[in-house]
């Protein structure tokens, strides 16, 4: 004990009278090696747990900061893990420039980010679609999205366009068009990924003006393999194209297949086209339930299937498929009780997400406030902000190519305001 501490005295006696030049020495060397401290020395745990906290906005910026992080990010699984552990729920609005009574106007997108206690992050994001000619009547449509990516519909005077696009990464990638002629058949637009074969699906069915329940020609469109459209041979794809599907996507894509709900005059049941073998199926609905497409409606919901059922006029219920194709797995999941407010009343719901805290977010197809509701306390809260046709959003940083895989199509930048 007494040698550590004459050993401590003389060391303190060295610092106070010659040990002014090693401290400043000591202290210089500090500086240097905190000034050579890198964000990528952190563990790979702690440094994703700082990025899943950002918004995607912050995302980007960093990016550029410096290689490492670029290829973190643009690691196909890191938006993934983004989505799932981020305490922001992401959707994307588009938003209308011009309506009518019987249409509205797209010109671009509001990247909006809801934390539990509903503040919002907001972001605008500009689609500058390639050669968008001036007779454009309807703007773009959103056929659908998955895994960041984005298909719009272009309805022209005369021509039919389709591009597939990544907001986020400002890419955007034409498809083959179709010209309209006089008295030719409409069409709808069906978007998708199939996990099988790692490629991105277009569907196509025309329909006649006017008609209800048909038998239709399908066409198929592979992103990165086809260079013009193919006729689905030996098949007929069944479609009621009268049922009002005009506030949410016409086919819902999961687990590799799109799903639909069809109408003819004697039964109703959910049809599924399957991406990767290009076949038409069908998929069981919860037993007892009516299956009327004006007051059911499909949604994919945090990757799960849901049949929202507004038949009620006290209440709306979301009934979840547990288990992917077991029809025993129907189960009533949430019951939103729309009795207990007018706000609920008078309006036609639609559920977007279910945010990180559990309250469901629904949107309005008049285009009003988003509201959360918790269906545990009965809460009801509206997030200000015109939000017509909404959806639940999944961001890529992947480049547009390299998630198609298809590196022969060329892409045009699509500038963020």
């Amino acid at each position: 004990m007494f040698c550590n501490l004459k050993a401590s005295i003389t060391m303190e006696k060295r610092s106070r009278i010659g040990g002014v030049a090693e401290d400043q020495k000591a202290l210089n060397t500090e500086i240097r090696v905190s000034s050579q401290f890198h964000i990528m020395d952190l563990p790979t745990a702690d440094l994703h747990e700082i990025l899943f906290r950002l918004p995607i906005n912050s995302i980007m910026n960093l990016k550029h900061v410096c290689r490492e992080l670029y290829k973190l990010i643009c690691n196909p699984d890191f938006a993934l893990n983004y989505t799932n552990n981020s305490p922001l729920s992401t959707v994307l609005i588009p938003t209308i420039t011009r309506s009518s009574a019987i249409w509205r106007h797209y010109e671009y997108f509001d990247l909006l980010q809801v934390s539990d206690n509903y503040d919002c992050i907001r972001t605008t994001f500009n689609p500058k679609i390639p050669s968008r000619p001036t007779n454009v009547i309807y703007g773009f449509f959103v056929v659908g999205t998955s895994n960041g990516i984005l298909c719009l519909s272009v309805h022209e005077c005369r021509t039919e366009s389709v591009y597939v696009c990544n907001p986020i990464m400002g890419e955007c990638m034409p498809l083959p068009r179709r010209k309209i002629k006089r008295g030719q058949l409409d069409a709808e637009y069906g978007f998708g990924y199939c996990r099988s074969t790692n490629k991105y699906k277009v569907l196509r069915i025309f329909c006649k003006l006017g008609s209800e329940y048909a038998e239709q020609e399908g066409h198929i469109f592979t992103i990165g393999i086809d260079h013009k459209w193919r006729v689905l041979a030996n098949q007929t794809i069944p479609f009621c194209f009268t049922i009002p599907f005009c506030f949410s996507y016409k086919f819902i894509a999961l687990n590799g297949s799109f799903h639909w709900i069809v109408k003819n005059d004697d039964s109703a049941w959910i049809s599924t086209f399957d991406l990767g073998e290009e076949k038409v199926g069908q998929l069981s609905h919860p037993r007892g339930l009516v299956l009327d497409p004006y007051l059911k409606k499909l949604e994919s919901i945090n990757n799960q299937l849901y049949l929202l059922d507004s038949s009620s006029s006290s209440e709306i219920v979301l009934w979840e498929m547990k288990e992917y194709g077991v029809a025993e797995s129907w189960t009533k999941d949430i019951i939103v009780d729309i009795s207990c407010t007018s706000v609920l009343r008078r309006r036609r719901l639609v559920p977007v997400t279910i945010l990180k805290n559990g309250d469901v977010l629904f949107s309005s197809p008049l285009g009003e406030n988003l509201i959360s509701y918790n269906p545990i306390q009965r809460r009801l809260t509206q997030i200000p902000g015109f939000c017509y046709g909404i959806f639940a959003y999944a961001p890529s940083f992947l480049s547009l190519k390299e998630a198609v895989m298809g590196g022969h199509q060329s892409t045009i930048n699509m500038l963020s305001k």
